[in-house]
């Protein structure tokens, strides 16, 4: 619910977004009805291992550790990292070497807080913050840099152009595929939702749900 564009509440506090809006659809074709569970990142997978949830808006990489402990749907996204840094002085960033000692902000456990740490940043967790938290820490300097997905990044700074920060140019890293998770052994909502998904490609409606939120 805190990651525009892809899960955020509209004006009316109803949960919108690329990826709600995905699931949705799936719910909708598979005549399902879905609730929403909104937690932070970390508890994801454990929610999903507990059965509390049966998928989750986390994404598994293929060749991660996780590859094995769950099932995954087809990607939905196509992307790759970035770096959110302060406008007036790029933060002292120019490469991802410049990252050691540096403080990358984010939630605890994302492949993208990963890669802060190989480089040595200093890494500053936070919960279910919205984006404009984020992105006033980098600005007044609590933070140095966020170290995210591109069109994420790309959205959230467009959306919020009074604050004196930008995404770093040129400089983008490990080539990403957005999926959804879903527990072992739940094999049949893998399948269905697969299908649907297939669908939804086959007859544009991810392409038309792609280019609403995030205009490409």
């Amino acid at each position: 619910g805190t990651l525009y564009p892809q899960s955020f509440h509209d004006k009316n506090n109803n949960l919108t977004g690329y990826d709600a809006e995905i699931i949705k659809e799936i719910a909708k074709r598979l005549d399902l009805r879905v609730d929403f569970v909104e937690m932070n990142v970390d508890g994801m997978l454990s929610a999903l291992n507990s059965g509390q949830i049966d998928m989750a808006g986390y994404s598994i990489e293929k060749d991660s550790k996780n590859a094995k402990k769950f099932l995954y749907t087809t990607p939905h996204k196509y992307s790759h990292g970035s770096m959110i840094v302060r406008q007036s002085d790029d933060s002292g960033i120019k490469s991802l070497k410049d990252l050691k000692g540096k403080k990358a902000a984010g939630a605890a456990t994302t492949s993208y807080m990963k890669v802060a740490k190989k480089y040595g940043a200093e890494l500053v967790i936070y919960d279910n913050v919205t984006n404009d938290v984020y992105l006033q820490d980098v600005a007044n300097g609590r933070t140095d840099v966020i170290v995210n997905d591109y069109y994420l990044q790309k959205m959230a700074t467009a959306a919020l152009p009074d604050i004196p920060v930008k995404v770093l140019d040129g400089v983008y890293f490990n080539p990403s595929q957005a999926n959804f998770a879903i527990k072992k052994g739940n094999s049949t909502l893998q399948e269905k939702a697969n299908k649907v998904l297939d669908d939804m490609r086959k007859d544009g409606s991810l392409k038309k749900l792609s280019e609403k939120f995030f205009q490409t």
